[in-house]
């Protein structure tokens, strides 16, 4: 039905436009009235590319690799990557770790815990999604589910989601040097939405703002008078503005030696011969400097981290904390425990954990918090409440 209203506005808007651009906008969609960019609906990168023929206007998708190189979104990434990462996950059974070892921590499929869950907040800070295979299960048990034993990170581009139903869809090799997508089976994989749609797309402008201002500070830092504009002196013969003979010389080949010769190893120098050279303006420090500063800012907020962590000022910039423990708290409350608590709360589901118990990330020796006294539970992950005791249970 969303899909049918859908069809009828876009029939609406565009009036010329054709039946299969408008199933392939009303496929995005989905039977389900959710937005393009809901976690919780099939995640579909030529979304924007669809759309934008649509209404017009051309918006390529941002990618990962576009991003990582606006030095503020690659700050945030290793801070929040870094973070999950080295702070373990950990079962616990109300507010008691459970001390065995677990394939949390398991290193039998060849990739250490660090580097999957390095990766997985990867995914869902970029994309909004992550996703596990079990590798090996346990025997059903009484109720005939299964839990996992041994599990790997799916890498982003080696999975899907099938838009009509919303199965998983796993590349693998085809036996003729090609590859196939097959159906996840049932207990293979561990779907994990992250806490929002992800920087690619909520973060989409601010990062390219960032890019631009980037670009505008190495420009210049080349070059300190930017505009220029090239004038004949009085009683010059006029130039033609184009030739097909490429030895006369006219206003566009003055230009492209200009340009070449600001770009070449002589830093810059030119003939001026009968043309006199006018600087129509050059970058704004405003714009390079303090530009760039809130361009940081928006990326951290779009990545939920405090903007001080990536070093980014905001206004209130007098207010700082005494001491780097007040600082890792206040990045984890406020910021990094948001991804923290997604990968936490899918793994706790029934279908990972066995009833009762719970995943969490223990935070106690990397906040280094005041030691808990013997017998005392270990500090859960920010936002994680244990529980409360079903009837006729003891609380942990």
């Amino acid at each position: 039905m969303a899909g049918f209203r859908l069809v009828r506005l876009l029939a609406a808007l565009r009036p010329g436009i054709g039946t299969a651009e408008l199933t392939a906008a009303a496929a995005i969609v989905g039977p389900a009235p959710l937005g393009i960019a809901s976690p919780w609906a099939p995640p579909h990168h030529l979304a924007s590319v669809v759309w934008a023929d649509i209404f017009g206007g051309v918006v390529q998708p941002l990618t990962r690799a576009e991003a990582m190189r606006v030095p503020a979104v690659a700050r945030a990434r290793h801070i929040i990557c870094s973070t999950v990462a080295r702070d373990p996950l950990r079962f616990y059974r109300g507010g008691e770790p459970l001390d065995e070892p677990s394939w949390l921590d398991s290193t039998t499929v060849g990739v250490s815990s660090f580097h999957r869950d390095t990766w997985t907040a990867d995914d869902l800070l970029f994309y909004g999604w992550s996703c596990w295979r079990r590798v090996r299960n346990t025997a059903p048990d009484a109720s005939g589910r299964t839990f996992p034993l041994e599990v790997a990170r799916v890498p982003m581009e080696s999975w899907s989601l099938e838009p009509d139903t919303g199965r998983v869809l796993l590349t693998e090799p085809d036996g003729a040097g090609g590859s196939r997508l097959r159906p996840a089976r049932a207990g293979e994989v561990i779907l994990i939405p992250g806490p929002h749609e992800g920087l690619l797309v909520d973060g989409a402008d601010s990062v390219r703002h960032a890019a631009d201002l980037h670009r505008a500070a190495r420009k210049a830092a080349k070059h300190p008078s930017a505009y220029l504009g090239l004038e004949l002196q009085p009683g010059a013969a006029p130039l033609k503005k184009s030739s097909a003979d490429p030895t006369e010389v006219t206003a566009e080949t003055l230009v492209r030696d200009w340009a070449a010769a600001r770009e070449g190893e002589n830093g810059g120098v030119a003939y001026l011969g009968a043309v006199k050279a006018v600087e129509l303006g050059t970058f704004s420090e405003h714009l390079v400097i303090e530009g760039r500063n809130a361009a940081a800012v928006d990326i951290a907020r779009h990545a939920s981290i405090p903007a001080d962590l990536i070093d980014a000022t905001v206004a209130a910039a007098s207010l700082q904390y005494s001491t780097s423990k007040d600082n890792d708290r206040r990045a984890v409350d406020y910021g990094i425990g948001f991804y923290m608590g997604a990968i936490s709360a899918r793994l706790s589901l029934d279908d990972v954990c066995p009833r009762g118990q719970r995943a969490a990330f223990d935070l106690e020796e990397w906040l280094k918090t005041e030691t808990p006294a013997p017998g005392q539970p270990a500090a859960p992950a920010p936002g994680m409440v244990p529980p409360a005791p079903t009837a006729g249970e003891l609380p942990a």
